[in-house]
Protein backbone atom coordinates (compact mmCIF):
# COMPACT_ATOMS: atom_id res chain seq x y z
CA UNK A 1 0.00 0.00 0.00
CA UNK A 2 1.27 3.62 -1.10
CA UNK A 3 1.25 5.85 2.02
CA UNK A 4 -0.80 8.45 -0.17
CA UNK A 5 -3.13 5.89 0.42
CA UNK A 6 -3.02 5.47 3.92
CA UNK A 7 -3.58 9.22 4.41
CA UNK A 8 -6.92 9.29 5.91
CA UNK A 9 -9.41 12.26 6.30
CA UNK A 10 -8.31 13.09 10.20
CA UNK A 11 -8.32 16.71 9.66
CA UNK A 12 -10.58 18.87 11.33
CA UNK A 13 -12.86 22.22 10.61
CA UNK A 14 -11.78 25.47 11.58
CA UNK A 15 -14.28 26.07 14.52
CA UNK A 16 -12.90 22.60 16.07
CA UNK A 17 -9.24 23.76 15.08
CA UNK A 18 -10.09 27.04 16.46
CA UNK A 19 -11.31 25.73 20.41
CA UNK A 20 -8.72 23.01 20.54
CA UNK A 21 -5.44 25.61 19.89
CA UNK A 22 -6.31 27.24 22.77
CA UNK A 23 -6.02 24.49 24.93
CA UNK A 24 -3.74 22.03 26.05
CA UNK A 25 0.00 22.34 25.80
CA UNK A 26 2.35 21.91 23.01
CA UNK A 27 5.24 19.76 23.27
CA UNK A 28 8.22 18.47 20.99
CA UNK A 29 8.03 14.98 20.22
CA UNK A 30 11.27 13.17 18.56
CA UNK A 31 11.03 10.76 15.80
CA UNK A 32 10.52 7.56 16.39
CA UNK A 33 8.65 8.09 19.86
CA UNK A 34 5.77 6.51 21.07
CA UNK A 35 3.00 9.12 21.15
CA UNK A 36 0.03 6.80 21.88
CA UNK A 37 0.42 2.85 23.18
CA UNK A 38 -1.97 0.56 22.66
CA UNK A 39 -4.16 -0.51 25.48
CA UNK A 40 -3.33 2.29 27.57
CA UNK A 41 -5.77 3.75 30.02
CA UNK A 42 -6.01 7.18 29.09
CA UNK A 43 -8.29 9.85 27.19
CA UNK A 44 -6.45 13.03 25.98
CA UNK A 45 -6.43 13.37 21.98
CA UNK A 46 -3.03 15.14 19.90
CA UNK A 47 -3.75 17.90 17.69
CA UNK A 48 -0.54 17.91 15.46
CA UNK A 49 0.50 21.40 14.69
CA UNK A 50 3.94 20.15 13.08
CA UNK A 51 5.38 16.09 12.12
CA UNK A 52 3.98 12.99 10.64
CA UNK A 53 2.49 10.32 12.94
CA UNK A 54 2.38 7.07 11.85
CA UNK A 55 -1.12 4.75 13.26
CA UNK A 56 0.28 0.83 13.76
CA UNK A 57 -2.28 -2.20 13.21
CA UNK A 58 -1.40 -5.30 15.41
CA UNK A 59 1.07 -6.50 13.60
CA UNK A 60 3.30 -3.04 13.50
CA UNK A 61 2.06 -2.07 9.73
CA UNK A 62 1.20 0.99 9.21
CA UNK A 63 -2.72 1.62 9.24
CA UNK A 64 -2.95 5.55 8.55
CA UNK A 65 -0.40 8.60 8.38
CA UNK A 66 -1.37 12.18 10.12
CA UNK A 67 0.33 15.49 9.23
CA UNK A 68 -0.26 18.90 10.57
CA UNK A 69 -3.82 20.05 11.03
CA UNK A 70 -4.87 16.38 11.88
CA UNK A 71 -6.14 15.09 15.17
CA UNK A 72 -5.10 11.35 16.72
CA UNK A 73 -6.29 9.80 19.33
CA UNK A 74 -10.20 10.97 19.56
CA UNK A 75 -11.72 7.20 19.77
CA UNK A 76 -10.82 7.02 24.00
CA UNK A 77 -11.25 10.93 23.92
CA UNK A 78 -14.59 10.04 22.95
CA UNK A 79 -15.60 6.93 24.16
CA UNK A 80 -13.34 6.89 27.79
CA UNK A 81 -12.35 3.45 26.77
CA UNK A 82 -8.45 1.89 26.15
CA UNK A 83 -6.22 3.23 23.21
CA UNK A 84 -7.03 0.68 20.61
CA UNK A 85 -4.04 1.30 18.56
CA UNK A 86 -0.18 2.45 18.98
CA UNK A 87 0.59 5.80 17.30
CA UNK A 88 4.09 6.21 16.80
CA UNK A 89 6.07 9.93 16.17
CA UNK A 90 7.67 9.15 12.54
CA UNK A 91 8.50 12.70 11.66
CA UNK A 92 9.67 14.92 14.34
CA UNK A 93 7.14 17.91 15.28
CA UNK A 94 4.79 19.67 17.73
CA UNK A 95 2.23 17.65 19.06
CA UNK A 96 -0.53 19.58 21.54
CA UNK A 97 -1.74 17.26 24.11
CA UNK A 98 -5.79 18.20 24.96
CA UNK A 99 -7.32 16.29 28.06
CA UNK A 100 -10.73 15.11 27.83
CA UNK A 101 -12.02 17.06 30.70
CA UNK A 102 -10.12 20.34 30.43
CA UNK A 103 -11.99 20.40 26.50
CA UNK A 104 -15.92 19.90 28.28
CA UNK A 105 -14.77 22.43 30.63
CA UNK A 106 -14.09 24.98 28.46
CA UNK A 107 -16.89 24.96 26.41
CA UNK A 108 -19.74 24.27 29.27
CA UNK A 109 -20.94 27.55 29.19
CA UNK A 110 -21.35 27.02 25.30
CA UNK A 111 -23.42 24.29 25.11
CA UNK A 112 -23.89 24.83 20.88
CA UNK A 113 -20.00 25.25 20.81
CA UNK A 114 -19.15 21.91 22.11
CA UNK A 115 -22.20 20.07 20.96
CA UNK A 116 -20.43 20.91 17.45
CA UNK A 117 -17.06 19.94 19.02
CA UNK A 118 -18.52 16.76 19.98
CA UNK A 119 -20.38 16.34 16.95
CA UNK A 120 -17.14 16.88 14.66
CA UNK A 121 -14.43 14.56 16.74
CA UNK A 122 -17.80 12.02 16.24
CA UNK A 123 -18.03 12.37 12.76
CA UNK A 124 -14.08 11.86 12.81
CA UNK A 125 -14.14 8.83 14.31
CA UNK A 126 -16.79 7.40 12.61
CA UNK A 127 -15.25 8.04 9.39
CA UNK A 128 -11.91 6.21 10.69
CA UNK A 129 -14.43 3.03 11.96
CA UNK A 130 -15.36 2.77 8.20
CA UNK A 131 -11.91 3.25 7.09
CA UNK A 132 -10.80 0.27 10.01
CA UNK A 133 -13.74 -1.63 8.46
CA UNK A 134 -12.17 -1.79 5.29
CA UNK A 135 -9.02 -2.74 6.55
CA UNK A 136 -10.51 -5.62 9.06
CA UNK A 137 -12.37 -6.94 6.11
CA UNK A 138 -9.32 -7.17 3.91
CA UNK A 139 -7.31 -8.73 7.22
CA UNK A 140 -9.87 -11.37 7.13
CA UNK A 141 -9.25 -12.12 3.44
CA UNK A 142 -6.01 -12.29 4.00
CA UNK A 143 -6.37 -15.16 7.21
CA UNK A 144 -8.71 -16.94 4.75
CA UNK A 145 -6.69 -17.27 1.89
CA UNK A 146 -3.72 -18.45 4.70
CA UNK A 147 -6.69 -21.32 5.75
CA UNK A 148 -6.28 -22.25 2.11
CA UNK A 149 -2.94 -23.06 1.83
CA UNK A 150 -2.44 -24.24 5.18
CA UNK A 151 -1.48 -28.26 6.11
CA UNK A 152 -5.43 -28.73 6.91
CA UNK A 153 -6.45 -28.27 3.51
CA UNK A 154 -3.29 -29.61 1.51
CA UNK A 155 -2.90 -32.34 3.58
CA UNK A 156 -1.26 -35.35 2.10
CA UNK A 157 -4.45 -37.61 3.14
CA UNK A 158 -6.67 -35.39 1.11
CA UNK A 159 -4.75 -35.77 -2.18
CA UNK A 160 -4.09 -39.19 -2.08
CA UNK A 161 -8.22 -39.27 -0.91
CA UNK A 162 -8.31 -38.08 -4.26
CA UNK A 163 -5.77 -39.27 -6.80
CA UNK A 164 -6.97 -42.72 -5.33
CA UNK A 165 -3.38 -43.25 -3.92
CA UNK A 166 -3.99 -45.29 -0.88
CA UNK A 167 -3.74 -49.15 -0.52
CA UNK A 168 -7.43 -49.86 0.12
CA UNK A 169 -9.46 -46.84 -0.76
CA UNK A 170 -12.90 -48.50 0.29
CA UNK A 171 -10.97 -49.05 3.85
CA UNK A 172 -9.68 -45.31 3.57
CA UNK A 173 -13.53 -44.02 3.45
CA UNK A 174 -14.91 -46.92 5.53
CA UNK A 175 -13.16 -45.97 8.72
CA UNK A 176 -12.99 -41.86 7.67
CA UNK A 177 -16.77 -42.56 7.96
CA UNK A 178 -16.59 -44.29 11.09
CA UNK A 179 -14.19 -41.90 12.70
CA UNK A 180 -15.38 -38.46 11.48
CA UNK A 181 -18.67 -38.54 12.52
CA UNK A 182 -17.58 -38.62 16.48
CA UNK A 183 -16.83 -34.75 15.26
CA UNK A 184 -19.37 -34.03 12.42
CA UNK A 185 -22.31 -35.08 14.40
CA UNK A 186 -22.36 -32.62 16.65
CA UNK A 187 -21.45 -29.85 14.24
CA UNK A 188 -25.17 -28.20 16.03
CA UNK A 189 -23.59 -28.51 19.00
CA UNK A 190 -20.58 -26.18 17.81
CA UNK A 191 -22.87 -23.54 16.50
CA UNK A 192 -25.02 -23.73 19.00
CA UNK A 193 -22.20 -22.71 21.28
CA UNK A 194 -20.66 -20.06 18.92
CA UNK A 195 -24.50 -18.20 18.73
CA UNK A 196 -24.26 -18.31 22.56
CA UNK A 197 -20.88 -16.20 22.60
CA UNK A 198 -22.31 -13.50 20.74
CA UNK A 199 -23.53 -10.31 21.88
CA UNK A 200 -25.31 -8.92 19.13
CA UNK A 201 -28.73 -9.92 17.76
CA UNK A 202 -27.60 -9.60 14.41
CA UNK A 203 -24.89 -12.00 14.75
CA UNK A 204 -27.12 -14.68 16.45
CA UNK A 205 -29.50 -14.10 14.15
CA UNK A 206 -27.44 -14.80 10.99
CA UNK A 207 -25.99 -17.85 12.98
CA UNK A 208 -29.56 -19.30 13.65
CA UNK A 209 -30.51 -19.17 9.78
CA UNK A 210 -27.52 -21.67 9.68
CA UNK A 211 -28.23 -23.94 12.30
CA UNK A 212 -32.02 -23.95 10.25
CA UNK A 213 -29.98 -25.52 7.19
CA UNK A 214 -28.13 -27.92 9.48
CA UNK A 215 -31.26 -29.39 10.25
CA UNK A 216 -32.37 -29.72 6.68
CA UNK A 217 -34.36 -26.63 5.89
CA UNK A 218 -33.65 -24.92 2.88
CA UNK A 219 -34.70 -21.79 1.18
CA UNK A 220 -35.84 -21.61 -2.34
CA UNK A 221 -32.35 -20.08 -3.55
CA UNK A 222 -30.47 -22.45 -2.29
CA UNK A 223 -32.99 -25.42 -3.52
CA UNK A 224 -32.54 -23.80 -7.07
CA UNK A 225 -28.51 -24.11 -6.52
CA UNK A 226 -28.74 -27.46 -5.70
CA UNK A 227 -30.90 -29.03 -8.16
CA UNK A 228 -28.98 -27.54 -10.58
CA UNK A 229 -26.22 -29.68 -9.64
CA UNK A 230 -28.40 -32.38 -9.92
CA UNK A 231 -29.24 -33.04 -6.59
CA UNK A 232 -32.71 -34.04 -5.49
CA UNK A 233 -34.12 -31.88 -3.00
CA UNK A 234 -36.02 -35.47 -1.85
CA UNK A 235 -32.66 -36.83 -0.29
CA UNK A 236 -32.08 -33.91 2.10
CA UNK A 237 -35.54 -31.68 2.69
CA UNK A 238 -36.43 -32.09 5.78
CA UNK A 239 -33.45 -34.26 6.74
CA UNK A 240 -30.97 -33.16 9.69
CA UNK A 241 -27.08 -33.20 8.42
CA UNK A 242 -25.55 -35.64 10.47
CA UNK A 243 -28.32 -38.06 9.39
CA UNK A 244 -27.13 -37.37 5.68
CA UNK A 245 -23.70 -38.55 7.30
CA UNK A 246 -25.14 -41.47 9.01
CA UNK A 247 -26.38 -42.73 5.56
CA UNK A 248 -23.02 -42.23 3.82
CA UNK A 249 -21.43 -43.92 6.76
CA UNK A 250 -23.69 -46.84 6.46
CA UNK A 251 -23.13 -46.83 2.01
CA UNK A 252 -19.46 -47.67 2.70
CA UNK A 253 -19.26 -49.85 5.59
CA UNK A 254 -18.59 -47.38 8.40
CA UNK A 255 -20.32 -47.49 11.72
CA UNK A 256 -21.33 -45.31 15.02
CA UNK A 257 -18.53 -45.82 17.48
CA UNK A 258 -20.31 -43.44 19.76
CA UNK A 259 -23.34 -44.93 19.53
CA UNK A 260 -21.83 -48.49 21.48
CA UNK A 261 -19.31 -46.20 23.47
CA UNK A 262 -16.17 -47.03 21.43
CA UNK A 263 -14.68 -44.07 20.27
CA UNK A 264 -11.22 -43.83 19.47
CA UNK A 265 -9.46 -41.42 21.75
CA UNK A 266 -8.05 -39.19 18.74
CA UNK A 267 -12.08 -38.57 18.01
CA UNK A 268 -12.79 -37.36 21.41
CA UNK A 269 -10.07 -35.38 22.04
CA UNK A 270 -10.45 -33.75 18.85
CA UNK A 271 -14.17 -32.99 19.53
CA UNK A 272 -13.39 -31.94 23.11
CA UNK A 273 -10.96 -29.65 22.90
CA UNK A 274 -12.51 -27.78 19.89
CA UNK A 275 -15.45 -27.52 21.86
CA UNK A 276 -13.26 -26.45 24.94
CA UNK A 277 -12.05 -24.05 22.56
CA UNK A 278 -15.76 -22.20 21.23
CA UNK A 279 -16.78 -22.02 24.86
CA UNK A 280 -13.51 -21.19 26.59
CA UNK A 281 -11.65 -19.07 24.50
CA UNK A 282 -12.79 -14.88 23.47
CA UNK A 283 -15.40 -14.66 21.42
CA UNK A 284 -13.09 -13.61 18.44
CA UNK A 285 -11.75 -16.71 18.95
CA UNK A 286 -14.53 -18.90 19.07
CA UNK A 287 -15.51 -17.26 15.28
CA UNK A 288 -11.50 -17.90 13.99
CA UNK A 289 -12.00 -21.44 15.05
CA UNK A 290 -15.56 -22.37 13.91
CA UNK A 291 -15.66 -19.65 10.47
CA UNK A 292 -12.21 -19.26 9.51
CA UNK A 293 -10.45 -22.15 10.85
CA UNK A 294 -13.67 -24.47 9.78
CA UNK A 295 -16.05 -23.37 7.43
CA UNK A 296 -14.02 -21.33 5.20
CA UNK A 297 -12.00 -24.53 3.96
CA UNK A 298 -15.61 -26.87 4.13
CA UNK A 299 -15.65 -27.29 0.31
CA UNK A 300 -11.99 -26.99 -0.22
CA UNK A 301 -11.71 -30.25 1.82
CA UNK A 302 -14.81 -31.86 1.18
CA UNK A 303 -14.06 -31.94 -2.81
CA UNK A 304 -10.94 -34.76 -2.17
CA UNK A 305 -13.81 -36.99 -0.80
CA UNK A 306 -16.09 -36.09 -3.52
CA UNK A 307 -13.23 -37.35 -6.21
CA UNK A 308 -12.98 -40.65 -3.96
CA UNK A 309 -16.28 -41.66 -3.73
CA UNK A 310 -16.76 -41.17 -7.27
CA UNK A 311 -14.66 -43.92 -7.77
CA UNK A 312 -16.98 -45.96 -5.80
CA UNK A 313 -20.16 -47.58 -7.21
CA UNK A 314 -22.40 -45.86 -5.16
CA UNK A 315 -26.07 -44.51 -5.25
CA UNK A 316 -25.42 -40.40 -5.30
CA UNK A 317 -28.32 -40.61 -2.66
CA UNK A 318 -26.11 -41.93 -0.25
CA UNK A 319 -23.29 -39.81 -0.52
CA UNK A 320 -25.11 -36.46 -1.29
CA UNK A 321 -23.62 -34.89 2.15
CA UNK A 322 -20.54 -34.18 0.64
CA UNK A 323 -21.40 -32.36 -3.00
CA UNK A 324 -24.10 -30.27 -0.88
CA UNK A 325 -21.62 -29.36 1.67
CA UNK A 326 -19.74 -27.76 -0.98
CA UNK A 327 -22.52 -26.13 -2.36
CA UNK A 328 -24.70 -24.67 0.11
CA UNK A 329 -21.25 -23.74 2.83
CA UNK A 330 -20.29 -20.85 0.55
CA UNK A 331 -23.35 -18.91 2.32
CA UNK A 332 -22.16 -20.39 5.83
CA UNK A 333 -18.84 -18.87 5.03
CA UNK A 334 -20.36 -15.23 4.03
CA UNK A 335 -22.15 -15.42 7.25
CA UNK A 336 -19.03 -15.93 9.17
CA UNK A 337 -16.49 -14.28 7.80
CA UNK A 338 -18.99 -11.20 7.93
CA UNK A 339 -18.83 -11.81 11.61
CA UNK A 340 -15.68 -11.99 11.58
CA UNK A 341 -14.92 -8.68 9.56
CA UNK A 342 -16.51 -7.22 12.76
CA UNK A 343 -14.02 -8.54 15.32
CA UNK A 344 -10.62 -7.75 13.50
CA UNK A 345 -11.82 -3.67 13.53
CA UNK A 346 -9.60 -4.12 17.13
CA UNK A 347 -6.10 -5.49 17.63
CA UNK A 348 -7.48 -8.00 20.05
CA UNK A 349 -10.02 -9.39 17.86
CA UNK A 350 -7.79 -9.76 15.09
CA UNK A 351 -5.08 -12.03 17.37
CA UNK A 352 -8.19 -13.72 18.76
CA UNK A 353 -9.47 -14.30 14.87
CA UNK A 354 -5.94 -15.71 13.85
CA UNK A 355 -5.27 -17.65 16.72
CA UNK A 356 -8.83 -19.23 17.01
CA UNK A 357 -8.23 -20.31 13.05
CA UNK A 358 -4.96 -21.68 14.10
CA UNK A 359 -5.85 -23.78 16.85
CA UNK A 360 -9.03 -25.15 14.75
CA UNK A 361 -6.78 -25.88 11.74
CA UNK A 362 -4.43 -27.71 13.85
CA UNK A 363 -6.71 -29.95 15.43
CA UNK A 364 -8.09 -30.43 11.87
CA UNK A 365 -4.49 -31.63 10.99
CA UNK A 366 -3.94 -33.62 13.55
CA UNK A 367 -7.00 -35.91 13.08
CA UNK A 368 -5.27 -36.02 8.99
CA UNK A 369 -2.19 -37.11 10.34
CA UNK A 370 -3.82 -40.11 12.49
CA UNK A 371 -6.12 -40.99 9.41
CA UNK A 372 -3.67 -41.19 6.60
CA UNK A 373 -1.47 -43.08 9.03
CA UNK A 374 -4.22 -45.93 9.33
CA UNK A 375 -5.00 -45.42 5.83
CA UNK A 376 -1.77 -46.55 4.74
CA UNK A 377 -1.45 -49.25 6.75
CA UNK A 378 -5.09 -50.84 7.15
CA UNK A 379 -3.80 -54.45 8.83
CA UNK A 380 -2.25 -52.03 11.81
CA UNK A 381 -4.59 -49.32 11.69
CA UNK A 382 -5.12 -50.29 15.30
CA UNK A 383 -2.07 -49.34 16.60
CA UNK A 384 -1.63 -45.75 15.08
CA UNK A 385 -1.93 -43.37 17.90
Amino acid sequence: MQEESKKRSGGVDEALRGHLSSLGSPQRVEAGAMVIEEGAAESHLFLIEEGVVEVLDASGQSVEVLSSGDLVGEFAFIENTPRTRDVVMREGGRLRRIERGELLAALSNEPEALADALLALGQLRDERRENSKEDAAGFVAELSRMTRNSRGVKHPYLRALEMGELPDLEFALADFATQYSGYSNHFPRYLSTLIGRLETHEHRFALLENLTEESGLYDDEDLETIQGFGIDPGWIVGVPHPLLFKRFQAAVGGCDQSAVGQEADQVVCWRELFIALLSQGSAAEAIGALGLGTESIVSEIYKPFVAAISRLDLPPEDTVFFPLHTLVDDHHQETLLGIAASFAVTPEGRTGLRRGMIKALSLRSAFWDWLYARALDPGRSDTVV
